[in-house]
């Protein structure tokens, strides 16, 4: 750092770096909170199980979730029907809430002067923080001091596991959670058309075992080949009583040509249409079971219970942070190269084959009865 950068951030530490800490905390007189997460599909789903927690610890308190523009239909579709969270807080909108809420849990883990600037406007009366800072940056745990209790979990803590033990756990006792979505019914069914062939009633629902495969994600894919492999080993009597359809996302079109190049032609696998998020959720539900790539597709299917297959990069802290949580059948399948979370690829598929014919064969029986 130059000598000119390093009075510049000593000025904006100065500036922003610090709050006036509140003596004699005491958690139980709690009225406002305010989480500010990641804007993933991921972490906004974990602000709900987080917002679950906070309403039985406080059954009356005014709950906050700041989203972006990335995240704020999702945010709004997952409250759409349980109603958790009171306000939903556009990040820009710091003025508006200047000094309105007790307590901030800021689960943002990098800091920068744009953050220290927002959270120094916001001016909560206490601030949690649980996201992990880079010592070597300069804008630290040690320089900083705009915060009142560090929260930071182990790294092998999941992040749906964040306020088990937090300073929160010294008042309260947390109850763990499972993420889900409520959902109508009515909503639900009328994305069962997509599924349906021709030949087959509106009203109908199909017969065929419906698979929604994901293999790609927002950083992340699964190689073609190694979908393809898994695929063109589903039995074949089982073949015919299969339709598989491949999520459309960026870049998509290209990855389903290069699928269906390598794929048995007796399997039924299409590419859908580009969803909304809120459309998305609602087509997930309709699924029968899930394949995918780690990232908001499986969260998504976690947090519908459904039967999941899903392949993680062999990344140990993202694996403690960010495997599925769900009570539904499911196999976690995990890469033989060693490395950062992008790397999905590199799978031992004799296990997930197995499973997926099994699963696909109870799915079967459940429909037949």
């Amino acid at each position: 750092m130059s000598i000119v950068n390093g009075i510049k951030s000593k000025i904006i530490i100065w500036l922003f770096g610090a709050k006036k800490r509140h003596k004699n905390i005491n958690l139980k007189n709690v009225k406002s909170i305010l989480i500010n997460p990641k804007d993933s599909i991921g972490d906004t789903l974990m602000s709900f199980c987080y917002a679950r927690q906070l309403k039985k610890m406080y059954r009356n308190v005014k709950l906050g979730l700041v989203v972006t523009s990335r995240n704020m239909e999702f945010a709004k579709l997952c409250n759409e029907n349980e109603k958790i969270i009171d306000n939903i807080v556009k990040r820009n909108d710091v003025l508006k809430n200047h000094k309105k809420w007790d307590v901030l849990l800021d689960f943002l883990s990098k800091e920068n002067t744009k953050r220290m600037i927002w959270k120094k406007v916001l001016s909560p009366k206490i601030t949690m923080i649980f996201g992990e800072r880079d010592e070597k940056h300069y804008y630290n745990k040690k320089n900083l001091k705009n915060y009142d209790f560090d929260c930071t979990p182990p790294v092998e803590t999941h992040i749906i596991d964040y306020l088990v033990n937090s300073e929160f756990s010294k008042y309260f006792e947390i109850e763990k959670q499972k993420p889900h979505i409520e959902l109508l019914e009515k909503d639900i069914i009328k994305m069962e058309k997509f599924w349906k062939s021709d030949s087959e009633k509106t009203n109908e629902k199909t017969q065929k075992v419906k698979i929604l495969l994901v293999p790609q994600g927002s950083d992340r894919e699964m190689k073609p080949e190694e979908v393809a492999e898994l695929l063109n080993n589903i039995e074949n009597e089982k073949m015919k009583n299969v339709k598989i359809i491949m999520g459309k996302t960026a870049g998509s079109e290209e990855y389903y040509k290069k699928l269906i190049s390598k794929i048995n032609k007796d399997l039924n696998v299409l590419l859908s249409r580009e969803f909304n998020i809120k459309d998305f959720v609602l087509f997930a539900a309709t699924a029968d079971l899930v394949i995918g790539v780690d990232g908001g597709s499986i969260h998504i299917a976690s947090s519908l219970n459904k039967p999941l297959l899903s392949f993680y990069a062999n990344d140990k802290y993202n694996l403690c942070r960010w495997s599925p949580k769900t009570t539904a059948d499911s196999l976690q399948v995990i890469s033989k190269v060693q490395g950062s979370h992008e790397k999905t690829y590199g799978f031992s598929l004799s296990e997930p084959i197995k499973w997926l014919n099994e699963e696909i064969e109870k799915i079967e029986k459940e429909k037949e009865n």
